[in-house]
């Protein structure tokens, strides 16, 4: 059965897939606490937090749920050894890391740099997952194509589609990204993600997984 017929027969197995997200930069431990405390409420797949936040949500959610930290947010502009640094910082209290690719060499059509850039992170990772952010809905189709292929190929685990600054993902989006990397990678669509049957028709377009700040919205917009 395919993850959609699954989510289909049983809706409420959404929550298995939802990386619920406080990303904000004015964040507050009030609201991060809240947002652990959703995680273990509703049985969400991770709590995903900047990097201030992580030691705090590694303490809240345990190994009841994954940590996730975001590197080199939101633009991906830092140097890779500034990226490996701010993971090497992070790796006891995260289970999984969601990169953002280097936007301004992509956009210099500087293939080799963000190959580099992904691999020098993923050597920093090491086992944990991967997940590169290519912000998706700022570019066409061609050019999330190559992005994808440039993710996977620098050895992330997911191709991510967006932190949600650029407007929100289309599920054409998740298509083209899918078009343009191998069955062993994964996907994970987010930004402006809200309704259960919006995540539905991100997984019918190929993600596994889901990044929100809705994800309680998400549960509860179940019918």
């Amino acid at each position: 059965m395919s993850l959609q017929d699954t989510l289909e027969a049983d809706p409420g197995r959404i929550v298995s897939i939802i990386d619920h997200t406080n990303v904000d930069p004015t964040a507050t431990e009030a609201e991060i606490r809240d947002l652990c405390e959703a995680v273990l409420e509703y049985g969400f797949c991770s709590a995903v937090v900047v990097p201030y936040h992580a030691e705090l949500a590694s303490e809240l959610v345990g190994d009841r749920a994954n940590v996730v930290a975001v590197i080199g947010f939101p633009y991906g502009i830092q140097h890779s050894n500034a990226k490996r640094a701010e993971v090497e910082e992070l790796l006891e209290h995260v289970d999984e890391l969601d990169m953002v690719l280097n936007r301004t060499a992509f956009a210099n059509g500087d293939d080799e740099t963000v190959v580099d850039d992904v691999k020098a992170v993923r050597d920093a990772v090491g086992e944990k997952t991967l997940k590169c952010i290519i912000e998706s809905p700022a570019l066409n189709r061609s050019e999330i194509r190559r992005a994808a292929g440039l993710v996977e190929r620098g050895g992330a685990d997911f191709v991510k589609t967006a932190v949600g600054y650029d407007g929100p993902t289309d599920p054409d989006e998740v298509v083209a990204i899918r078009e343009g990397i191998g069955s062993d990678t994964q996907i994970k669509a987010s930004g402006g993600i809200d309704t259960f049957e919006q995540a539905l028709e991100m997984v019918a377009a190929g993600a596994t997984r889901i990044g929100a700040s809705s994800g309680v919205a998400i549960y509860e917009s179940i019918r």
